[in-house]
């Protein structure tokens, strides 16, 4: 079951605009869910754009309104990816988020296993 929290909810209108159940309007300002219309998507909860629209079996989200519900807290991840500098050299750079990647970040090269920067 979704819910409105109603200090969040600006009126938009964006969820209304995205419920292919026709279950939401907007009484006194604030959405509103018709429970019994609800086909439980979630789509709405993905296109409020200030994170007023939530599943009743998770609580109200809390910090960032854009914040994915998916990952709800901020994450450190390890990763490697080529780097896509100037240099054209075959060093890594560094990972998604703040990766533990080795070598330049701007992908010159230079990471274990010799890459080197090309003249």
């Amino acid at each position: 079951m979704f819910q409105i929290n109603e200090e969040k909810c600006t009126g938009c209108g964006e969820c209304i605009q995205v419920c292919p159940a026709g279950a939401i309007s907007i009484s006194d300002g604030k959405a509103r869910i018709e429970s019994n219309l609800c086909s439980q998507c979630g789509i709405c909860v993905q296109a409020c754009p200030t994170g007023a629209v939530y599943s009743d079996t998770q609580s109200p989200q809390t910090g960032f309104p854009n914040q994915s519900p998916m990952f709800p807290g901020p994450a450190f991840g390890t990763g490697r990816g080529m780097g896509m500098g100037r240099g054209g050299g075959r060093g890594m750079g560094s990972g998604m988020g703040r990766g533990m990647g080795r070598g330049p970040r701007d992908g010159r090269g230079g990471g274990k296993g010799g890459g080197g920067r090309r003249r």
